[in-house]
């Protein structure tokens, strides 16, 4: 029998739950501090619970957890760059929890669910300007809300950087489609071919005429930066890095088989573009970038990637002319020795006596995305970047019922992030449209739970995803169910609470007191005599 168990004392590793041949046990993840992968998750995803559902076998329960924060996490699962994990107090001890093969286990669940109409339970209409994974977010949490829904998108199919933006072998096109089919189900409206703007077809005042009551601008931040340089007239083969993606998404793809590329940029996408590039038959692929390896913006496990293919960084080097010269470009280059001023300002420093020429047959320039803001609406405020100036916490721009989401107000981020702040913006609307302050009750904050399980945690090795064949479409297979069980028990739920449920099992094993970390718990050595009989009635006569 279980006679003690020292709350003060447990970190919540769930070891006992976990060990106990009889399931005595149970945890409570729903503590006022939370656990330090949530703490990093930009989405704010309560990544505790959904693993211990998951150790409980109780997958719909744990998809729906997660779908909370992330409805659809067969993209996130994918693209997201798990920053949680840097976090995860279990790499202290072996390996962090691969949380990010976990959510995309769930999201490989999430596509076999059938989708249904959501009940609409209010009658004001909203607009949601782009389809990207902000407005996309927006739209999703709204029409939950019961909401009437309208997608306006420029392009000529819903998706934004999702589709045309973010390669296929990391981000299958059938995924994008199968969430846009879900919403069209839950109601959303998709009007493809319109763009909003002042100088467009439809402005935020034909809007409002429509009867659209609030507006969610998410245009995403799809303009390539231009390259430095005067590009030689005439010439074929130089792509930005955000057209090439969307090129090799087409049937007819750019013709790379046997060539030699250039990609310029350390960035995300110039990463997406050489690996696209590789991956299409390219016989060479450079990377070129500013920046020291250890500075570049690109996710590490995406640099990693990249030299798994046999893609060459040259970091340190900025172009400074391009010519073209029978048929193949040639391009010199100076070494960048710093990239900022003493005031911190983006100013790179050169030095002139050392250069580099590349010879390329194909040149990609990936050197960052801006935000075309300037033409959404007059009157819309804009910040010094260009980006448009939104509320941090409510995301309300300088205009009436008119919110922002997305790389348009940050600038480029990632997807989860811009999910976040889609369902920030899709809050914003219903407590506006409902008569309540806008952004009430929304700044509360959470502290990350200091008492983490430290010591005598058993190890347990971590599991991995596979890595693909070179004929697959994608970088990794995702785990089975056997693996996905497996890595969900490695989770320490920390911060959790244990707390004995079914005493009466208890067959005084021992097992949960010898295993406890953090020698939480005494299990009283003579169960059979713990209830009161009257062999126990010293004194009294018999």
């Amino acid at each position: 029998m279980i006679s003690n168990l020292d709350q003060a004392k447990c970190t919540g590793c769930g070891i006992c739950f976990k060990t106990c041949p009889l399931d005595v046990f149970r945890l409570d993840t729903g503590q006022e501090d939370i656990s330090p992968c949530m703490g990093a998750c930009p989405a704010g995803t309560d990544i505790r619970e959904v693993h211990y559902l998951l150790q409980q076998t109780k997958f719909r329960a744990a998809l729906d957890k997660l779908r909370e924060t992330m409805p659809f996490p067969a993209v996130t699962g994918r693209v997201c760059p798990h920053s949680c994990e840097s976090d995860c107090a279990r790499a202290g001890h072996d390996a962090a929890v691969n949380i990010n093969a976990l959510e995309e286990f769930l999201g490989t669940m999430d596509l076999r669910q059938d989708a249904v109409p959501a009940p609409r339970r209010h009658i004001f209409n909203v607009a949601v300007v782009g389809s990207g994974p902000a407005g996309l977010s927006a739209a999703w949490f709204l029409t939950c809300e019961g909401y009437p829904v309208t997608v306006f998108e420029a392009a000529s199919r819903p998706g934004g950087m999702l589709r045309y933006g973010i390669p296929a072998y990391r981000l299958p096109q059938d995924i994008v489609d199968r969430y846009i089919d879900r919403l069209e189900v839950m109601g959303v409206a998709f009007r493809c071919g319109t763009r909003v703007g002042e100088d467009a077809g439809i402005s935020l005042n034909d809007l409002k005429k429509q009867g659209f009551r609030a507006v969610v601008l998410a245009p995403g931040a799809g303009r390539s930066r231009p390259l430095p340089l005067r590009l030689p007239d005439g010439g074929s083969g130089i792509y930005s890095g955000l057209s090439f993606l969307a090129a090799a998404r087409d049937a007819e793809k750019p013709p790379v088989a046997g060539k030699r590329v250039l990609v310029i940029g350390g960035g995300d996408v110039a990463i997406d573009a050489a690996i696209t590039a590789r991956r299409n038959g390219a016989r060479e692929v450079d990377m070129v970038c500013l920046e020291n390896r250890e500075d570049m913006p690109a996710f590490a496990h995406n640099i990693a990637d990249a030299e798994q293919h046999g893609i060459v960084m040259r970091n340190g080097w900025g172009p400074v002319d391009i010519r073209r010269e029978n048929g193949v470009y040639r391009i010199d280059f100076t070494a960048c020795v710093g990239l900022s001023d003493g005031s911190g300002r983006f100013a790179p420093r050169f030095d002139e006596t050392r250069r580099l020429e590349l010879d390329a047959d194909m040149l990609i320039g990936a050197i960052g995305q801006s935000v075309d803001a300037a033409s959404l609406a007059a009157g819309l405020e804009l910040n010094a970047q260009g980006c448009i100036k939104a509320d941090p916490l409510t995301l309300a721009t300088s205009l009436e019922h008119v919110f922002a989401a997305g790389d348009a107000v940050s600038g480029p981020a990632s997807v989860v992030r811009a999910i976040r702040a889609g369902h920030e913006a899709a809050l914003s609307v219903h407590q506006d449209l409902m008569g309540i302050t806008v952004g009430l009750n929304r700044q509360r904050t959470r502290n990350v739970t200091e008492r983490l399980p430290k010591r005598n945690i058993p190890p347990a090795e971590r599991q991995e995803r596979t890595p693909a064949c070179g004929d697959c479409a994608g970088l990794r297979t995702g785990f089975d169910l056997e693996q996905a069980l497996a890595e969900s028990r490695r989770c320490l739920t920390c911060g959790s609470r244990a707390y004995v449920t079914y005493p009466d099992e208890c067959m005084t094993c021992f097992g949960c007191e010898l295993r406890c970390p953090a020698e939480a718990i005494d299990v009283h050595p003579f169960k059979e005599r713990l209830p009161r009989t009257l062999d126990m009635m010293e004194g009294e006569p018999r």
